[in-house]
């Protein structure tokens, strides 16, 4: 492996891992929103920490991600270990630290599968231990061949040190069983409005997956472009970046509201938001939609093309501290373009999946006289 598409592969790989974990997010998310309704309660925290775990064990696996292709073979070892051989010369403080690391990495992962999920001891153990595997393959082929060569040394005792976590976490999970309330949600009507945190959830996930997006398709495509008649035109990676990232948020921020129904972002549309007219229970017109997404994204898309990534947030700061003192959470732009940021359910109607609807039973025949011939249907 070599080349071009190594460099290539090499500079993108840490942003592709965020990317991709930006999108898992948002796909739980959405999961949990459409099954359950809103975060709630204990089981709410709870499934927040199954996010946060999730993310956890993927920064885990694959850190440190050298920023190229070089830097990833200037380490010493490369080759994977023997089995037991981290499990068994624990003598120093280093080799007692990576072993408490392997196994503390699956310690949340075997306490949500016996407190959140129920699944069994050996259940748990098995999945911890699979996990651990997984983090292991990462390693040793260096993320599935991104690299040249593995930037980190894969063992095989991880693989036990991960399930022996896992089984602490099962044991701390089963204790929690019988001092705790249920952890598994249920679902509940979401027509309130949103709170804070949601909403904040939402727009990081856009801005995750517009920033990361870009970065991953410049550090691409800027190596075959060098390769091409353009390759002085382009300006380099930094220009295609910041371009990428104009055109993506473009298409996410005002085209993907436009053609929804419930006129959200990606991110709004994982946490089940929607932009709904002001004073009216439906989602917002176009026109609306299209003024609100220029007021509030061309400036932060610009100042996040000019480098200056401090003041985005100062614009979107200026924005949020509206929401922060009215009742209605409206920020100042959806004041100025006379929309409210709702949920889908408010918006556009529709129950989460799990909640238990009554269902009256069907009105009983009438009683037949005696001596009556029924009617025969």
């Amino acid at each position: 492996m070599g080349g071009v598409y190594t460099d290539a592969a090499a500079s993108s790989a840490a942003f592709a891992v965020a990317l991709v974990a930006a999108v898992s997010a948002m796909g739980f998310l959405r999961r949990h929103h459409r099954r359950f309704g809103r975060f709630v309660g204990l089981p709410g925290r709870v499934a927040w920490s199954v996010a946060a775990t999730g993310l956890g064990l993927s920064a885990f696996a694959v850190y440190p991600l050298p920023v190229g292709a070089a830097a990833a073979c200037t380490g010493g070892e490369t080759a994977m270990r023997l089995p037991f051989e981290t499990s068994g010369a624990l003598a120093g403080p280093g080799p007692w630290q990576h072993a408490a690391a392997a196994a503390g990495a699956l310690l949340p992962l075997g306490l949500l599968l016996a407190y959140r999920y129920r699944r069994g001891v050996l259940a748990a153990v098995a999945l911890c231990g699979l996990a651990a595997a997984g983090v292991e393959v990462l390693q040793s082929t260096a993320l599935l061949g991104a690299y040249p060569c593995p930037y980190r040394v894969a063992a095989a005792g991880d693989v036990l040190l991960g399930a022996a976590g896992g089984l602490v976490g099962w044991l701390a999970g089963a204790a929690a069983k019988r001092r705790l309330p249920r952890s598994w949600p249920s679902a509940v009507p979401d027509l309130m409005p949103p709170g804070a945190v949601r909403r904040l959830a939402a727009r990081l996930l856009d801005l995750a997956v517009c920033w990361y997006g870009a970065a991953t398709i410049a550090a691409v495509a800027a190596p075959a472009l060098e390769q091409t008649a353009w390759s002085g035109q382009f300006g380099g990676e930094e220009r295609l970046r910041a371009a990428a990232l104009i055109v993506l948020a473009l298409a996410l921020g005002a085209v993907v509201p436009l053609l929804r129904r419930d006129r959200a972002t990606p991110g709004q549309a994982a946490s089940y938001l929607a932009l709904a007219a002001a004073g009216a229970p439906r989602p917002a017109s176009r026109p609306r939609t299209l003024l609100r997404t220029a007021l509030l994204y061309a400036p932060v898309t610009v100042l996040l093309a000019m480098g200056l990534g401090w003041w985005a947030l100062a614009a979107g700061a200026v924005h949020a501290s509206c929401a922060l003192v009215r009742r209605d959470r409206a920020g100042l732009f959806d004041l100025l373009a006379r929309t409210r940021v709702t949920t889908r359910s408010a918006a556009v109607g529709g129950m989460p999946d799990d909640l238990v609807r009554f269902v009256p039973p069907p009105d009983p025949e009438p009683p037949v006289p005696a001596g009556a011939v029924p009617v025969q249907r």
